[in-house]
């Protein structure tokens, strides 16, 4: 019974983990990458966005997701997603979201959001759309 309860509460902790690097391209400074690795969830789903509000306060008007390493992301993390992407619109910018795969391509698929994000395959192809309605 104690193994059980060890290896849930690592997989509880894993779960519950999101890791991000945030770069400004050096070709376009206006956009943001952030570069999300885990699980995007209700326990985490802001604060990747709340950490780069900063930026988006001194004129980052567009930002890329690439979820390459995203395994997983909830309900409660599209929703996030959603709002990000409804208030960088309302300022003029945008969100794209690029290498979706697996588990997150499918959520993104069943939940019928395709046609309301810019998903592209990868950040270099979301940048260049990006550049091109500038």
């Amino acid at each position: 019974m104690a193994a059980f309860d060890k290896l849930t509460a690592r997989s509880r902790t894993n779960i519950s983990m999101i890791e991000f690097k945030a770069y400004k391209r050096d070709d376009a400074p206006e956009i943001l990458v952030l570069e999300l690795t885990g699980h995007l969830n209700a326990e985490n789903s802001k604060y990747p966005l709340d950490c780069v509000q900063g930026d988006i306060e001194d004129g980052v008007s567009r930002i890329i997701l690439n979820c390459e390493e995203l395994n997983f992301i909830s309900s409660m993390g599209l929703g996030t997603l959603i709002h990000a992407m409804a208030r960088l619109k309302k300022l003029g910018g945008e969100v794209a979201l690029t290498g979706a795969q697996g588990t997150v391509a499918d959520v993104i698929r069943l939940v019928h959001l395709k046609p309301l994000l810019s998903i592209y395959q990868d950040v270099d192809k979301a940048a260049e759309a990006m550049k091109q309605k500038s």
